[in-house]
């Protein structure tokens, strides 16, 4: 089975504390007991701490379409029937497809080609074809000449569907580093693609479509088809017009992590896919949008608990749709123990093989084993640092607590019935296999290997219980101290690799935390509030759970006030100030009273039980509370000469307890 590289873009991340467009809440009757909520104002946004332009952006937007012309002719492809015959680049293929159209009227105003959709393509390996588009005055242009010619990528699926090519600078998908046949090449809009076609060989030249001027007449669609053994056919064409430049981006990113329903830490690393027409990007974070994002990646601190995200392209012309909201949670980091297992070969011998799947182990297995003397509350990842192995569908991991049972981490993936699986590499980076929440396996290899990260547990084919390993979500492995033995299988010979070390990772009730700290010099008098509790609190009420304010001005009054709702990050002030609010409406206040302390000085608290405010108010925002129920929390008091009159202490996120 062969094996497939291709040069993999550097992705980097941009650090950046998000800002919204616009909308700022504030405090009605601060001096009120009543419980409340808070509403909407106009605000400037808050400035990127830091951005930096990870990736190339295209710097003009595509052309604009007026109207189409209809009824292109259809062909087979190749006209004989069979393709090749050709010297690349220097003799044309000698039977190839062609189509004409005769275009009667050009649309009013329109000026260039914008767009040439070709429907009911078909052909197999769409490595083969060159399309070229021939005007009426007799001009050759190249349109689409067999992707990444040359290139460590061929693209050996299929044509099948609609497909529309439009200009390089165009808004038009980016194209996917790799296709295997029999899989169908995406349908779609996608830009020119001139491959290593040098402009201006057998005639041909490489001309974007909105500098190929309009005009009546036939053009002609010609199709060349430089390998034998594959066939297609084009059911029909048409050929649009318009102007040069000047569109707004009409399709929207794809969301890539977090994926829907993830559960990832803080800080959070947003990806999306890149548009070639966009100049920069939206990200909106829990309804704050930050703008001007040069790169297809940001990182943002955020708080536990349920998040949504979005993303939409930007040009010169405009911003085009959002990409479809994703919701996800933050949780607290698990604490990972370990590390100090032997490392080895896979397998021990250097050869695997000789096992009989799925009833006899193949022997020689890698095998370390460490002592968890004080596991969490539950497993929540393995994390295997320096894995390395040639053909990852080869291997299964499977780890052994201190019971004697045996839970397969990840099973070969593809692999059928225990035939070949996946055929790339594990590149000796970490893996960390999650139970879910993360990543899936990839199902077609992105080049040669595919780089460590997190991961979904994957138990492929295997049925719980073969050779005495059984299929458990790592949330349901027994959790206790004592030895844990981690093994790696190696089903088939010819392949090798190694682990440097690994760990268990355990999830447990975490403290409070907290996010959003206020900016800048703080308040009048330098006071920079910071907020934090004695524990979590838990639904019987008999753990302490007693809120501070510290770094209060003295001598003020002020309150706390709370939400259930997740986080958002607002500048407190339309304009001017060095607060934030960062608990999402609805939300409810807690007692109002005397910071004490000095006035003028930053020795004055805000000091709360949060059970006494619930007994006293049973009826309060998110009452009765159950475990896993999350609480963000602020304190707010006075300082008449700033924004407002009032600042804002960082956010505090509470977790209840069983």
């Amino acid at each position: 089975m062969g094996r497939r590289a291709y040069d993999r873009a550097t992705r980097g991340e941009v650090p950046l504390r998000y800002a919204p467009e616009s909308l700022a809440l504030a405090l009605r009757n601060p001096e009120s007991s009543e419980p409340h909520s808070m509403n909407p104002s106009t605000f400037a946004s808050r400035g990127l701490a830091a951005v930096a332009v990870l990736a190339a952006l295209a710097s003009n937007a595509g052309a604009q379409t007026i109207g189409c012309v209809t009824g292109g002719s259809g062909a087979l492809i190749p006209s004989t029937g069979t393709g090749g015959g050709g010297t690349y680049q220097t003799v044309l293929p000698p039977s190839p497809a062609v189509a004409t159209l005769n275009v009667n009227a050009i649309p009013p105003g329109a000026t260039v080609v914008t767009e040439v959709k070709l429907l009911g393509l078909s052909h197999t390996y769409v490595y083969d074809l060159q399309f070229v588009l021939t005007s009426p005055s007799g001009a050759v242009h190249n349109l689409w000449t067999r992707p990444n010619s040359g290139g460590s990528v061929v693209f050996s699926c299929d044509f099948g569907g609609d497909y529309t090519l439009v200009p390089p600078s165009s808004c038009a998908q980016s194209y996917p580093g790799s296709c295997t046949s029999p899989s169908i090449f995406p349908v779609g809009v996608w830009a020119q693609d001139f491959g290593d076609w040098i402009s201006g060989n057998s005639g041909i030249f490489n001309t974007p479509l909105d500098t190929i001027p309009a005009q009546t007449g036939v053009w002609t669609l010609t199709i060349y088809d430089w390998a034998g053994a594959d066939v297609g056919s084009l059911t029909t064409w048409e050929l649009c017009f318009g102007t040069a430049g000047g569109a707004a981006p009409t399709s929207a990113p794809t969301a890539i992590s977090p994926s829907a329903s993830a559960s990832v830490t803080a800080p959070v690393t947003f990806t999306w896919s890149a548009l070639n027409c966009a100049t920069s990007y939206d990200l909106d974070v829990d309804g704050v949008v930050n703008t001007g994002v040069n790169s297809t990646s940001a990182t943002v601190a955020l708080g536990n608990g349920a998040h949504t995200w979005r993303v939409r392209a930007v040009n010169g012309a405009g911003v085009g749709p959002w990409s479809g909201t994703v919701g996800f949670t933050v949780i607290a980091a698990p604490t990972c123990v370990g590390g100090t297992g032997p490392s080895g070969l896979i397998p021990a011998t250097g050869s695997g093989g000789n096992g009989a799947w799925p009833t006899t182990l193949p022997p020689f297995e890698f095998v370390s084993t460490q002592n968890i003397p004080s596991p969490g509350a539950s497993l929540a990842k393995v994390e295997i640092n320096g894995l390395s192995h040639t053909w990852v569908g080869d291997i299964q991991i499977v780890l052994t607590d201190p019971t004697g049972a045996n839970h397969n981490i990840m099973c070969r993936p593809n692999s059928i019935a225990g035939g070949l699986g996946l055929d790339c590499d594990m590149d000796g980076t970490t893996y960390s296999f999650w139970q879910s929440g993360q990543q899936d396996l990839p199902t077609v290899c992105p080049g040669t290997s595919f780089t460590g990260g997190e991961y979904n547990q994957y138990f492929g084919d295997w049925n719980s219980g073969d050779a005495g390993i059984f299929n458990t979500p790592l949330g349901l492995i027994p959790v206790s101290a004592g030895n844990w033995t981690l093994k790696v299988y190696d089903w088939a010979a010819g392949d090798s690799g190694a682990i440097t070390s690994w760990r268990l990772c355990f999830a447990g009730p975490s403290g409070p935390t907290t996010f959003c700290p206020p900016s800048g010099q703080g308040t009048t008098n330098g006071c920079v509030a910071s907020i934090s509790a004695t524990g979590n609190p838990n639904v019987a009420q008999t753990a302490p759970c007693v809120i501070t304010v510290s770094s209060v001005e003295g001598q003020k009054t002020g309150l706390l006030f709370y939400g259930i709702s997740g986080q958002v990050n607002f500048p407190w002030c339309a304009s001017g100030g060095n607060s934030f609010l960062c608990v999402k409406g609805p939300t409810q206040r807690i007692f109002p009273q005397a910071t004490g302390g000095t006035a003028g000085q930053c020795n004055g608290q805000l000091v709360n039980d949060w059970y006494v405010f619930q007994q006293s108010f049973p009826g309060a925002l998110g009452q009765p509370f159950a475990a896993g129920d999350v609480i963000s929390m602020q304190g707010w008091f006075r300082d008449p000469p700033n924004c407002k009159t009032t600042f804002i202490s960082q956010g505090l996120t509470l977790t209840y307890q069983p």
